[in-house]
């Protein structure tokens, strides 16, 4: 079994004078890259279910594909959200909790994007969307001191659990940032999974604190997507 999972930011055409203008995939491409998807087989699945699976608790589909979103940005309701619902997707959204419903403070001097709120948050997770962890400030993990990182994962855990009356069990680490150190702090803080940047597939032997993400951006034709989940499927290290 293959597991790959996809990693977007926003979906928009982005500010003027973004940092990051790549990170902002254009609705068309992003409507466009799911329709490649749906025709290869995909079947979009959750953290709780790929963990499930691993438990041996439960079955996944022959081709299963997981869909995140770093930050929360707004652009995923009022944009993505509607594209994911019109083939039948779900998709795993990385909230930092201390600024829901404000932007992205960790982001100068880049324009400030606004970020989702509650509300908005509350309705998508009631039509199926999952919420997850990219803690409290988004701070660079590795960066801080130890009991600073555990504080930013177990606040931000705490924060989100009650937000969502869910459990909030999978971590992504902000700009992929990790080492043992913050693996066992994660581990330490109730997280059962955590995901970082890598141009690979997972499976069931894969480290769940070291769940690896295919990048993507205004870069990634179609062409490219299929090929790349052609690939990375084939190898024997994936």
């Amino acid at each position: 079994m293959r597991l790959p999972i996809l990693m977007y930011h926003a979906v928009d055409r982005g500010p003027q004078g973004a940092r990051s203008p790549r990170l902002y995939v254009p609705p068309e491409q992003f409507e466009a890259q799911l329709a490649t998807l749906q025709q290869l087989g995909y079947e979009t699945i959750s953290f709780g279910d790929w963990l499930a699976f691993r438990r041996g608790r439960a079955t996944l589909p022959r081709r299963p594909i997981i869909l995140t979103f770093d930050d929360g940005y707004r652009s995923i309701g009022e944009i993505a959200w509607p594209i994911l619902r019109r083939f039948g997707f779900g998709a795993t959204v990385f909230l930092v909790s201390d600024l829901i419903g404000k932007t992205n403070a960790w982001d100068p001097p880049a324009p400030p994007e606004p970020l989702l709120g509650a509300a908005e948050i509350a309705e998508m997770q009631a039509a199926g969307i999952c919420f997850e962890s990219h803690t409290r400030t988004h701070a660079a993990l590795t960066m801080i001191p130890p009991e600073r990182a555990l504080e930013e994962l177990t606040t931000s855990r705490a924060v989100l659990s009650q937000l969502l009356n869910a459990p909030v069990t999978v971590l992504c680490y902000p700009y992929g940032k990790q080492n043992l150190m913050v693996r066992a702090l994660a581990r330490e803080a109730g997280y059962e999974a955590a995901v970082i940047a890598r141009r690979r597939m997972n499976t069931a032997r894969t480290d769940p604190f070291r769940l690896t993400r295919i990048w993507i951006d205004n870069r990634m034709t179609l062409a490219r997507l299929r090929w790349t989940l052609f690939r990375l499927r084939w190898l024997h290290f994936a």
